[in-house]
This record gives C-alpha cells, structure tokens and sequence, in this order.
C-alpha cells in the first residue's frame, strides 16, 4: 500500500508539470471570437430627434457549431477595460432583459459571414448623460462547454474630437512686409468616418513676433486679410487685432489679449473661417495674410520675425500651438524682411531670329528656344544712374561692389491658357540653369564665361511650332528681394510646313515622309462645349469628323498609318513624345497619364500636363484616351491606337504606349460549334474533335440533332436605326433576364433578336473581335485629321 501511494503520487507530480506552462492567465480560442470589427455611424433614414445611428459590424466567429449568440457590455460597469475573460454573474447579467447596461444577441443562421448591432437607441441615455465616448465589449456564447474565445472591444465614439490637419504656412517678402499664405486644412469630425474631412474650420489664431526686440512696437502694423468670401482691410469683418481662440473646459471663444507695452512686440490675429474644405474648387480654400510696416534688413543688422499658427474647428479642437514659447517653440516659422532696394530688370526679352520668319523665334531640332535677357543688378543705393529700358544701361564709375551688387538667381515662368495661371519652369530655379553671352556684333549671341558679359540665356524646351509664350521673369538678390517683372511675348516660327499647309484651327502640320504632310488635331476631339468626346461607336468618331467644314480641306478621322507614323516622328520616338530618355516608364507616367487610373486628368485639359508633346506639337498620343482609327483594311475597319489612362493587369505601362500597338475591342463571348463533333475514347478518357480522326477510336458522333445549347442572335442597331453588327448570347440568359437584361447588355444601342440557333458550347471564350463596330468605352476618344484637297 505504501508504495501505491508513493507511485500514485508521483504519477500526479508528473500530471502537474505536464500540465504547467510558463504564461499567466486563461488561454482561448481564437477561432471562437468574432472578428473584423467595424463601428459604423450612417443612419438610411434620419432619426427623429435627429441623432447619429451607431452600429458595430462584425464577422461571425470561424468556429460556428453550438454557437449560442453574443454577450454585449456597455460601458466598464460589468465588464471593465481590461479582462479577457467573464464569469458566469457577468453573462447571466448580458442574459437579463432589465438590465441596460447589457444585452444578449442571439445568433440566427442566416448563412451569411457578417452581421450588425444596431446599438442606436441603446446608447442614448449615455449620449444624455454626457458621455464623450462609450466601451462596448463582446463575448462569443457556445452551448458546447468547451474554451471560449475572449473578449473583444471596441470605442463608440460621440462627439468630435479630431483636431484639424496641421497647417503649413508659406512666406513671400518684401522690404517692409510679409504675405503669408495658407490653405484650409481638412477637419474630419467622426472618428469613425474615415474618408469624410470637410469639417467645418471655426479660424486661425495667428502671432507674430519680433525676436529679441521688446521695443520694436508691431501692434498696430497694417494687416489686410483675403479668404475665400472676400478681403478685409480694417479688422471688422474676417479678422480681428489683440485677440485669440481659447478654450476652458467644455467651450471655447475668441477673447481680448493684453495690449500693454510689455508686449508690443507682439501682433495677435483671429482669423475667422466658418466653412469646410471645398473639393469641388480647391482653390477657394486658400487665405493671405498681408502685413506691412516691419523693419527694413540692412547691411549691418539682420530683423527676423516668427509666426506662429493654429487652427480651430467648430467644436474647439486645435492643431499647431499658435506660436507660444512655452508651447513648443519648435512651432515657430521664421521670416526675414528684404534690404530696402530691388533689382533692376530690363523689360525686352530677346531671341534668335528663324530667317525664313523675321520676328519669329528660331525653333531648333530638339524643339528647344534660346530665350536671352540683359543681366540684372542690384543697387546699392537710391540714386545709382542706372538706366532701365530693353536693356540696363549702368554709367561710367558705377562699378560692382560700388553702386550695385549681383544679383543671386532669377525666375522664368510662363501663361498656361488653358488654366489662366503662371508656371514655374521645372528647372528654372537651380543653380547653374543660365549661362553668360555677350552680342556677337551680327545681331546675334555668343556665349561669354567672363563674369563681364552681359546678357543672361535660358533654354525652354519641348515647344511646338507656332507656339506663343507668354513670359514672366524675375531676379532675386541676396536678400530675397524680387525684382519688378519682365513680361513680354515669344511668337515661335510655325516652320516652312505649317506655313505652307496653313492648318485648321485646332490642327497642326505634321509630316509622315518627305512626299506625305497633313494637319492632325493637336488634342483627342472635342464638343463644340470642350468636353473630350469619349464612349462614342466607331462609326460615331467617323460622321464627327467629317462633319468639319475646313476650306481647302478634307477631314476624316486619322487613318492607322497616319496616326502611328506622326506619333513615331520618322521612327525616332516609340511613345511618340520628346526626350523621354529621363526613364520612359516614369516620365509617361508623369507626364502623359499612362496607366494611372486617372480618369479627372484625361477628362481635364487644363489638368494635363505640356511635357507631353511630340515634335510636331501633337499632344498626348501616349495616355489620357485611347482612339479610334481608320483601319488598313476593310476587314479591320474599327481600330484603336494609344494607351490610356486605364491600368491593365499584367501589362506595363511602357509596353501598351508604343506607337506601333493596335488593338481591336471585343466582348467575351461563350465558344461554340455547329460542325459535326467527334467523340474518341482513349482508355477512361474521352476527348473531342470537330473533324474526324481516323487514327483513334470513335466513341460517339454528335450531330445537330444532339445539341442541346442554343445561342440567341441579334442585330446591333444605332440611335439612327441603322444596324452596326450582330452579337449573340446564350439563350438561357435572354430567356432568364428578359428586356432589362438585354438593355444591360446593350450598352446604349438597340439588341434587336433575330434568330435562335442549336449549337454545341466548346467549354472556351470566344474572343468576339466582331463586336469592334458596336463597342464604345469611356476610355476611348478619337481624333481627326484634315487633308489638302
């Protein structure tokens, strides 16, 4: 007996230690949790006292035999914050009707994977009570008596608190003042509405501060604000002075601040805004602050401001610490006015001549235009005798270092029209972009590396010919200080072809060889309302362009080779742009959206982008839309060129924009036969011909009689009543969806049915390529070509 004991003992210690482990606390099952947990805040129909709906999305738990339903916990009163684990008191609780603090979702097979809590009317006693928030936990009950998952949480969440997007303010100075810009950053106001942030924004606090100048006195600078619903130049309307948005407790309000001496170095501003983040027109968020009055930079002392900037939305929520010290100074921006004295400009821009074309710029073969500027200067003092016309005429004994200083870079922007806003070339603030000339005495330039020459040159690039520019230049000394502006007009050489061809409005000349030259629309074609006409037949891109009445000329839409052998530009571009040797793949993407998914810039003319260009000054014959072309045949008359602002699975984007593609559109249609079918038998295996093989044994002969599929056929008919093709369809599936699925199928045109026919169904797709003259997309456009009579 005494070692039975000992022996039952022993079995026991080793029992416990097999069943020790190291982690603390109770183990679950995950598989026996819900999962995916989503809060959702949207009501389909308004409440009637107008509150939010509040529901939790869920995934039912992977493991669902004896699943009983789902214990729900409000708030930390049964259930806190921290356990993974309930006891029994804890469910009974979730089980009892009485209890609002708790209740009890029973599952219901349904077969679906998710369902919803609709916690709305549950929730608002805590809503009343002043709740700015709410836990809600969730336990999965099974029948089974086995380990249950744990407890899952989540946060409902009643009142905004997301403060704005930060802020970033930009600076432009001058001597005596300062514009600082800014746009309305996005305010979203439930946490559980990801992609909505157009929160409306109360205002601004904004401070300015002299450093180290307690006696500089800016409180009663000149301050002009403009906002999107106008200019205020007194303080009484979209601003106020010596003022800020605070908060205390549960609100928030705009109060007077301390105007004493002890802080006249200081400016406070209240910015008032009230409106939400425009989507629609995002230039109507922007503010300028103008502030004028500093403190000129001299050459002895250097007079730098900060500001300091938050921004409020409607319920008291904050971003940025609006410039306290104390708050992080790190949040200051600081600025420094500009000496007292701009740069002098000349106000001619100069260029080389095209000979043929007296007064017109010379384009050369990389389409490339040599701009040329008498240098800039920058006094040193109010009365330098300096002279400004086309050029700087400086007098004798006025020398460098004496009279006027260098200056340390210039600027060169250029008028889109299509947009009506002025440019930054790309390159035309870096370093070392201008080289020195000097007049060659022949009327002509030719480049100086002597620091004493005296004109200033700039190459602007990818210009078509008869392009006009329109210019804007600016210098810049060392501090900062802008010159006046050079705005003048360069009226680029259209060439001896598009002299002579004299194209259309809206056309420009291209050349295919040196026998072959005709005008091609400079875009993909247009209404007469400026829209890209897109989703249009074939046929309809046809009747569009010949329906242009050009005198002298016969317009069709472009015919393939025409169109591939422009885009090729004699065979030296494959994509049919200029100098895409910066990586093909991303400048198309750049520049000329091919593969983007960005239908807004296609469908924008102002949005794209000039870079994309050929030679010839044809635009966009990679990206934005596909297009429709004469074929080369009449067997393949609807064809399409170009690439496209679409994204096509297991294609790159530099593959589908060669000039050299074609593609003809087609629908997926089921393959099928109505010759005689063959049935061979090789062992257990059946296999199927549609002609006989002598070679194998025949197992079976299907012929019409044993079909048992039968496609519908139908004539395709236009808003002319014309008919434009035939498609077909099983007829199981006419039969089944009727009209409204046969006008589904139709996609804008007529399915007129015609006849049903028996056939035996292949198993394959049939690539339908017939179906090219009904086919329309909006991701295809066309454009059309003029020819000399």
């Amino acid at each position: 007996m005494r070692f039975l004991k000992l022996y039952l003992l022993s079995v026991f210690a080793l029992f416990l230690l097999a069943c020790y482990d190291d982690d603390e606390g109770p183990e679950f099952s995950f598989d026996r949790e819900i999962s995916e947990i989503s809060v959702l805040e949207d009501c389909s129909t308004d409440t009637a006292d107008g509150r939010s709906c509040y529901k939790i999305r869920y995934r039912y738990p992977y493991h669902l035999d004896d699943y009983s339903g789902l214990c729900v916990w409000l708030d930390t009163v049964i259930v806190d914050d921290t356990s993974k684990a309930v006891n029994n008191k804890q469910i009974a609780q979730a089980h009892d009707s009485s209890n609002k603090e708790a209740f009890f979702f029973e599952y219901k097979t349904n077969g679906r994977y998710y369902d919803t809590l609709d916690l709305t009317d549950r929730v608002a006693q805590f809503i009343d009570d002043g709740y700015d928030s709410l836990q809600v936990a969730l336990f999965c009950e099974y029948s089974d008596g086995r380990d249950p998952g744990a407890v899952q949480r989540t946060v409902l969440r009643f009142k905004d608190n997301i403060a704005p997007s930060n802020v970033v303010p930009e600076d432009s100075v001058w001597s005596k003042g300062v514009l600082i810009s800014w746009d309305r950053p996005t305010d979203q106001t439930s946490f559980h509405k990801q992609g909505e942030n157009d929160g409306k924004i109360f205002g601004y606090n904004v401070v300015i501060y002299a450093i180290d100048r307690p006696d500089e006195d800016i409180r009663d600078l000149k301050v002009s604000v403009q906002t999107p619903k106008g200019t205020d130049y007194t303080g009484d309307k979209y601003f106020k002075r010596d003022a800020q948005i605070v908060r205390s407790v549960d609100s928030f309000y705009v109060q007077n601040v301390e105007r004493s001496d002890k802080v006249k170095n200081y400016l406070r501003l209240v910015i008032f805004d009230g409106e939400g983040y425009n989507t629609q027109d995002p230039a109507k968020n922007n503010f300028r602050l103008i502030i004028e009055g500093l403190r000129t930079r001299s050459n002895t002392e250097d007079y730098e401001y900060k500001i300091g900037f938050s921004a409020w939305d409607e319920v008291g929520n904050r971003s940025g610490s609006q410039g306290d010290p104390q708050v992080d100074p790190k949040d200051w921006r600081g600025f420094m006015t500009t000496d007292s004295i701009a740069p002098l400009m000349p106000k001619k821009i100069f260029f080389e001549e095209d000979s043929l074309f007296p007064g017109f710029a010379k384009l050369d073969s990389n389409n490339h235009v040599r701009i040329y500027w008498n240098r800039s200067v920058d006094p040193l003092k109010f009365k330098h005798g300096i002279s400004v016309d086309s050029e700087l005429v400086i007098p004798r004994g006025c020398n460098i270092q004496e009279c006027y200083e260098d200056v340390s870079k210039y600027t060169v922007k250029y008028y889109n029209k299509l947009d009506k806003s002025w440019n930054l070339y790309a390159d035309a603030d870096k370093d070392g972009i201008y080289s020195r000339y000097r007049r060659d005495g022949k009327g002509g330039f030719e480049y100086d590396a002597l620091d004493t020459a005296s004109f200033i040159s700039y190459t602007i690039r990818r210009v078509a010919p008869g392009d006009t520019i329109i210019l804007r230049l600016n210098s810049v000394d060392s501090s900062g200080y802008k010159s006046g502006v050079l705005q003048d007009t360069v009226f680029v050489s259209p060439g001896k072809l598009g002299d002579e061809l004299k194209c259309p409005e809206g056309f420009v000349a291209v050349s295919t060889s040196d026998t072959t030259s005709f005008c091609m629309e400079r875009y993909e074609h247009r209404s007469a309302d400026g829209k890209f006409m897109t989703n249009v037949l074939h046929s309809e891109a046809v009747a569009a362009c010949e329906a242009i009445s050009a005198s002298g000329f016969e317009v069709s839409l472009c015919k393939e080779r025409d169109w591939e052998l422009t885009c090729l530009s004699g065979g030296s571009l494959p994509y049919g742009v200029i100098e895409e040797d910066d990586k093909s793949s991303d400048y198309l993407f750049r520049y000329c959206n091919v593969s983007t998914g960005n239908a807004a810039i296609a469908e924008d003319i102002a949005k794209r982008d000039p870079q994309c260009m050929n030679p010839m000054g044809v635009r966009d014959l990679p990206g934005q839309f596909q297009e429709w072309v004469m074929g080369r045949s009449e067997d393949s008359v609807a064809v399409v060129k170009g690439s496209s602002y679409m994204i096509y699975e297991g294609l790159d984007r530099e593959s589908i924009a060669y000039c050299t593609n074609r593609a003809f559109p087609y629908y997926t249609r089921p393959g099928y036969t109505q010759d005689t079918v063959y049935l061979y038998r090789e062992g257990t295996k059946v296999d199927t011909v549609y002609a006989a093989d002598t070679t194998r044994t025949l197992y079976q002969k299907l012929t019409t009689k044993d079909f048992k599929d039968t496609l519908q056929f139908y004539d395709v008919i236009d808003a002319n009543g014309k008919v434009i093709g035939k498609d077909f369809s099983l007829y199981s599936e006419y039969k089944k969806g009727g009209d409204a699925w046969l006008d589904s199928l139709a996609n804008g045109l007529t399915y007129k049915p015609t006849t049903k026919e028996a056939v035996f169904l292949t198993g394959e797709k049939l690539y339908y390529r017939a179906a090219a003259s009904f086919y329309k997309s909006s991701t295809i456009g066309f454009r059309c070509c003029a020819y000399k009579k």
